[in-house]
């Protein structure tokens, strides 16, 4: 997510003598509430499918496949194709048809097979590096003309658009996750406990955790199809919903020259501060190591922990937890900071994720199923405490360079992520939990050393 708040700023604060019109700040609310339930919408359905593909589709390793196959097509446009498409369409029609994209993905799901799903997934990592561009752009595009339009000039504006945004955006965690737990195990609500309870598969129990490999012993039975069908049509309503939303209710901002020499000038300057910044060199291996813990709970912990163990339709009960307790630690981070450091709070982190990942090296079946739902309660906070503290370090540390240094740090991420999926298409369990602590050490060394070189000018860092 690019967020270029310095230069934003600027124009924020541009006291030029206007005429200002109220109806163009109603017209900006507006817009950023349709685009914001828009994204819930959208990404709830679409995050909520994805926490399923290596369980769903697990048959030849097809789901995760297409999460690969979906990194890739990220990686490849996330920087070039939104900067192409916002000079040629603008912003509204781009986002109507990465809308489409993702229902289009949807609609794979109904009856997957590699061609479908594949190709599916193709247009999805497109239409998600638009969607994650547009993101940034749209949003202080908003604020830019919110500001023009007041007589007092607020230089946070930004900051409550994106918070607006976010306090929305949060809830697709929740919302995806308790569509597909309750209509996987209708009864999950009621009987909580019982939604944890192994599941009678010793072809599948014999394999499940850190000892599951690729192959054709690793396959989940899939849920009925009338039961996917279900699912995959709420998805699919839910994602006609933003379509629609964005296509009758947003209106049809143009960029100004502003937005596009900002996009432009961004994508230069993201490939000169990696290759230039030593600092940001040494946020990297942080980063490989958020990603491969994302894509190790999203691929082999759901498949092999909880729907090897405990079934499928405990996935999205499971990832409610998660979501609810990164919800509710967003609050508590932002007291946190006040009294300890971003990179004394990363690195605790780092450390709780690291034995996590030790515990579960010794996970069995016969172990307190409790901690599994715990560890939904740790880990959704670390999820927070991760992406919180390494983009608030990114703008302390960066903070005259702040739109190229979020973007490489998208790019970054994106490249991570493909390696991540990458490594489940041919590692077992246990050989990546042990390359995330090898990471993880790796990270420990150079976030202690970043600390090092940027504590006495950055003390809040």
């Amino acid at each position: 997510m690019s967020i270029d708040m310095s230069n934003e700023t600027d124009a924020l604060n541009n006291h030029d003598k206007q005429v200002y019109d109220p109806k163009v700040k109603r017209s900006c609310l507006k817009n950023l509430i349709v685009f914001s339930i828009a994204y819930l919408l959208q990404f709830s359905a679409a995050n909520g499918l994805s926490n399923l593909q290596s369980s769903l589709n697990s048959r030849e390793n097809l789901g995760v496949t297409s999460l690969l196959v979906g990194s890739v097509s990220f990686t490849a446009t996330c920087l070039f194709l939104p900067n192409l498409m916002l000079q040629m369409a603008g912003f509204k029609w781009p986002l109507v048809i990465c809308n489409a994209l993702v229902s289009c993905y949807i609609c794979a799901n109904f009856k997957a097979n590699f061609i479908v799903l594949l190709s599916a997934s193709v247009f999805l990592g497109i239409a998600l590096g638009t969607l994650w561009t547009y993101q940034g752009t749209f949003i202080a595009h908003l604020a830019h003309e919110f500001n023009k339009n007041s007589e007092s000039k607020n230089p946070n504006i930004l900051v409550k658009f994106f918070g607006i945004f976010f306090i929305l955006f949060q809830l697709n965690k929740l919302i995806g996750n308790m569509i597909s737990s309750l209509v996987l195990n209708p009864q999950s609500l009621k009987n909580f406990a019982n939604s944890f309870i192994i599941v009678s598969n010793e072809s599948a129990n014999s394999s499940c955790g850190k000892n599951e490999c690729p192959g054709p012993t690793s396959v989940i039975p899939r849920p009925d199809d009338d039961k996917v069908y279900v699912l995959c049509s709420i998805y699919l309503g839910i994602s006609l919903i933003a379509l629609f939303s964005l296509v009758f209710f947003l209106d049809n901002h143009k960029p100004d020259q502003d937005d596009l020499e900002k996009v432009s000038k961004t994508v230069k300057e993201t490939f000169k501060l990696l290759l230039t910044s030593v600092e940001k060199l040494l946020l990297l291996p942080i980063l490989g190591f958020y990603a491969l813990i994302i894509t190790f709970v999203t691929v082999e912990f759901a498949r092999s922990f909880i729907a090897c163990a405990y079934g499928i339709h405990s996935i999205g009960l499971w990832f409610v937890i998660w979501g609810v307790s990164s919800s509710i630690f967003s609050i508590i981070i932002g007291h946190l900071v006040k009294y300890i450091r971003k990179t004394n709070m990363l690195l605790i982190g780092m450390v709780i994720q690291c034995s996590s990942i030790i515990y579960l090296l010794f996970w069995s079946l016969d172990s307190i199923v409790y901690i599994i739902i715990f560890l939904a309660v740790v880990l959704g906070c670390l999820d927070t405490l991760n992406a919180t503290c390494i983009n608030a370090i990114i703008g302390d540390v960066f903070h005259d360079k702040l739109s190229s240094a979020y973007a490489a740090n998208r790019f970054c991420m994106s490249l991570f992520f493909l390696t991540a999926f990458s490594l489940s298409e041919v590692l077992c369990v246990y050989q990546k939990m042990y390359t995330i602590l090898t990471l993880g050490a790796i990270s420990i060394v150079c976030l202690i050393i970043f600390k090092l070189r940027v504590g006495k000018s950055f003390k809040n860092v």
